[in-house]
């Protein structure tokens, strides 16, 4: 869809002269009011309020300043640790942390010292969380823009991402999740505006689609639960591809080959590190099960051909040239390819198992969690996971109706109700294809919050799902402008989007009045951070 000018809206309410602004001001407004919230609700929080994650990936940003291995794989975490000790070590030398070494850190003895280099600690990783929370709504935002064509939509796009469920928890602690989601998402769109450039613009679209294989490189050797989100982008393509209407350039085959060559001398060392990790599966820091239907050690293949049938068909479907179709298979596999290898900065045999054997890793956490039902399985795919994912999908399902399931209802929900009363009303007047694209997008939220649902799906989880729901709003909204035009209809729009950034702030508000008791998690602590000495809350 072309983009408006600011020129062309038709009306002139406080919207329409706001967008009108330059994009680089509006963007910076955004991350402002972001950091805003942040500062005003939760960023003084005591250094121990949430321990779970903020103590462990702070310890892990002094861990490697002093040059030790990494000791934990939950997630597994590898590329926020490396991110956390680049930041530790920047505001280090900018004099604004005092300590960003583990061997620097106070005896426990001098306890007002200690807490005090924890507390600085703790805040400096918060602030990590606010630009990266705002960097992750910035380029959303900037993202939408260009799919939709609409900068106001964009714009309320952004703010409802910045004040949804995921980012308004993930602003105020320090989070694996927030990384792993803001490659995964930009990926998705980066991917949705590829296939819709023309053939003009090919060096574009082969751009976006390794861009995107890069992002999702990362963002499973930060959270390998991304990889659920990435597996929808094949559909996605085809479903919100366009007709290739003309030709690749005269160079089309070389630029294929170039990039064939280069996907090449990429993939050989990254599969190398799959396989790696796929033979040394049984040392495994955690207790692994096997997949069940002989998969173990093969998912892998059927994942990596997921994909490449994905872009096959796309090029079918959509009538795109071979030459076109081999080269953006070639830049989605060179993508991923680095982004696996970054693995290989601050190499560790556990980063690799746990990324190249992401079901068998994912599960160890799931059958913790559900011990009853899960612990005598003896493997992943069973009765007992069949039937809490069936309750993970009642459960998401029952929260939309809020009747049925009143409790944790996101204020976005709101939102998704308004992507569903679009879809329904664009299929009504016969336009299907954007009515099935905005379902699309509600399903694959909904999906991911049932598989999150077994881990116990947690407020920052919808750093995942939020993205999506949003998404399919901003593109009903876009196919029916008369709602932005109307100036009854853009009240209601505008304060459904006043609604969730007030709700934003109600979790938050109520969490700094009462901090949850540190002493919850002194079981956990020692196992995960055995070189720090007790911290007073646990003595």
């Amino acid at each position: 869809m072309p983009q408006r000018s600011p020129s062309s809206f038709p009306l002139d309410g406080p919207l329409d002269r706001l967008a009108r602004a330059p994009w680089w001001a509006l963007c910076l407004g955004l991350a402002a009011v972001m950091a805003a919230s942040v500062l005003a609700v939760g960023f003084r929080l005591p250094y121990w309020a949430h321990a779970d994650q903020d103590l462990v990936l702070a310890y892990h940003g002094l861990l490697f300043a002093d040059g030790l291995p990494q000791e934990y794989f939950d997630h597994p975490g590898y590329v926020y640790f490396l991110v956390i000790d680049g930041w530790y070590r920047l505001w280090h030398a900018l004099g604004l942390l005092p300590v960003a070494r583990l061997s620097d850190l106070p005896p426990a003895a001098d306890a007002a010292a200690n807490a005090a280099a924890w507390q600085s600690l703790i805040e400096a990783g918060r602030a990590l969380s606010i630009a990266l929370t705002a960097l992750f709504a910035v380029a959303y935002a900037s993202l939408v823009r260009g799919l939709v064509g609409d900068r106001r939509i964009a714009l309320l796009a952004g703010l409802l991402l910045a004040f949804g469920v995921g980012l308004t928890a993930q602003g105020r602690q320090m989070r694996t999740d927030l990384l792993s989601a803001g490659f995964v998402v930009t990926a998705w769109l980066l991917v949705l505006l590829a296939v819709r450039q023309p053939p003009e613009r090919s060096g574009r679209t082969l751009l976006g689609l390794g861009g995107a294989g890069l992002l999702v490189g990362l963002a499973m050797a930060t959270k390998v639960q991304a990889v659920f989100l990435a597996l929808g982008l094949p559909v996605a393509a085809l479903l919100f591809g366009r007709r290739f209407e003309g030709s690749v350039s005269a160079g089309g085959w070389a630029r294929a080959a170039l990039l064939v060559l280069l996907a090449a001398l990429a993939l050989v060392p990254a599969v190398g590190l799959i396989a790696q990790g796929i033979a040394d599966w049984g040392q495994a820091v955690y207790p692994y099960k096997p997949v069940g239907g002989g998969l173990t050690g093969r998912y892998q293949g059927l994942v990596a051909g997921w994909v490449a049938l994905g872009v096959l068909l796309y090029g079918r479907v959509w009538r795109v040239p071979l030459a076109h179709t081999v080269a953006a298979l070639a830049a989605v596999a060179l993508g991923v390819a680095l982004g696996l290898l970054v693995l290989e900065v601050r190499y560790h045999q556990q980063n690799a198992i746990a990324v190249a054997n992401f079901i068998e890793h994912m599960f160890v956490f799931t059958s913790w969690r559900h011990a009853s039902a899960l612990q005598e399985q003896g493997q992943v795919v069973s009765e007992g996971l069949l039937t809490l994912l069936a309750s993970g999908i009642g459960r998401t399902l029952a929260i939309r109706t809020i009747v049925l399931h009143p409790d944790n209802i996101p204020q976005t929900i709101v939102v998704e109700w308004f992507a569903l009363i679009g879809a329904v009303r664009l299929w009504r007047r016969g336009d299907r294809l954007a009515a099935v694209q905005a379902l699309f997008l509600l399903l694959v939220a909904w999906g991911l919050e049932a598989l999150f649902s077994l881990r116990g799906f947690q407020r920052a989880y919808a750093a995942y799902t939020d993205p999506l729901a949003i998404l399919s709003a901003a593109w009903v909204l876009a196919r029916t402008p008369q709602w932005l035009d109307g100036v009854r209809s853009r009240r209601w729009v505008v304060g459904v989007v006043a609604l969730v950034i007030v709700a934003a702030h109600i979790w938050p508000i109520r969490e700094a009045r009462k901090p949850p008791n540190p002493a919850s998690h002194c079981e956990w602590i020692p196992t995960y951070m055995p070189r720090v000495e007790p911290f007073p809350f646990c003595r």
